[in-house]
């Protein structure tokens, strides 16, 4: 088959939960262009190469605030320039549709990718967007907005089990949505779970949008020094490779998949922030976790007190976190005890695909 594959380029766990799909579609000699924007293009370009065409096209920005009053205010132009670049990318994917056919569009979290002539598949753990005040009326009605757009789709593909789940209301107990009429296939990562000796006590990512990325290293750096054991620290640097050794804490500037691959499976507790492609990692390699969410990313404020609640990993907020205290009290945490198989999911996407063809 030809197949479009579009991916939302809002950090890079759109992108990196995508690679295994897209990988099994190759290897069955499937024909995959791939439409993606920013960072996230360049990574499914480094790690897919010549296997895949590529098309850039950009989509709508993260909604990002520091505090409920200034989302208020952001949300009103927000939406505007949501609907124009959906309008947009709609326009520039007919012109390619035009021009070539293809057999089914496949879309994580890009609502401009989808067509009526052929079938099109919406991956998304989303199927409820949060609000800063949890305000019941705002999450159904973002629901209902889920729900118009979901119409233009064959099915909903989400990334997360039906029961003992990682998403929490983003994806379950819906009000709007049926949940029986969408597809829970189990968590999506580019990661794979290795027997190794467990050698790194602490494994400190440090990533996410500017200037908070920055704010975060500068404060857990300063604290790494004050932990006991084996301690990694990754920057999510790309601009230049480096690393640097200080007693026994070692940084690095940025890492590859496979080395970073490597230091999950090697490391007894992890300190992240708490995306959710991140979160699916962490379930699939089966480590204990610290979760920082960052500020104004409602998403991971809202996982990181639904897995405080539930008493599977633990998290504190940006401007409150004492690595030296917090990572005791998360090490208590049981992690996400059910055993994760991507190879499952991604075989249970290709069978939803065939069926809705």
């Amino acid at each position: 088959m030809q197949i479009i594959y579009g991916v939302c380029s809002w950090g890079l766990g759109h992108a990196t939960r995508s690679l295994p799909v897209i990988r099994k579609l190759i290897s069955e000699n499937h024909k995959v262009t791939v439409i993606s924007n920013g960072r996230s293009l360049e990574v499914l370009k480094k790690e897919l190469g010549r296997d895949v065409h590529f098309i850039d096209i950009p989509d709508y920005p993260m909604l990002l605030s520091e505090n409920t009053r200034q989302f208020l205010a952001k949300s009103m132009l927000y939406w505007l320039v949501f609907i124009k670049r959906i309008e947009d990318g709609l326009a520039k994917l007919q012109k390619i549709l035009d021009k070539k056919r293809y057999d089914c569009i496949i879309s994580d979290a890009r609502y401009d990718m989808y067509s009526k002539k052929i079938p099109s598949f919406f991956i998304s753990h989303q199927m409820r967007i949060m609000n800063p005040f949890q305000i019941k009326i705002f999450e159904q009605a973002m629901e209902q907005f889920n729900l118009f757009f979901f119409k233009r789709y064959a099915t909903v593909i989400v990334p997360d089990y039906k029961e003992n789940n990682l998403s929490g209301d983003l994806s379950h107990n819906l009000k709007r949505i049926d949940e029986n009429s969408i597809h829970y296939v189990g968590v999506l990562s580019d990661f794979t779970k290795r027997t190794m000796k467990k050698d790194i006590d602490y494994l400190i990512s440090i990533s996410g949008p500017e200037p908070q990325r920055s704010m975060l290293e500068k404060k857990l750096l300063s604290q790494a020094e004050e932990l006991e054991g084996n301690v990694v620290v990754t920057l999510g640097k790309t601009e230049k490779y480096s690393i640097t050794k200080k007693k026994n804490l070692t940084t690095y500037s940025f890492v590859t998949k496979e080395l970073r691959e490597e230091l999950l499976n090697k490391a007894k507790l992890v300190v992240s922030r708490s995306g959710y492609s991140t979160l699916m990692d962490v379930a699939v390699i089966g480590t204990k976790a610290l979760f920082i969410p960052t500020p104004g990313q409602i998403e991971q404020e809202y996982l990181s007190r639904y897995h405080n609640q539930l008493g599977t990993f633990y998290s504190v907020s940006q401007d409150t976190v004492q690595l030296k205290s917090d990572v005791i009290v998360a090490k208590e945490k049981t992690g996400f005890s059910r055993e994760c198989d991507v190879n499952k999911t991604i075989e249970k996407i290709l069978i939803i695909l065939k069926e809705n063809m």
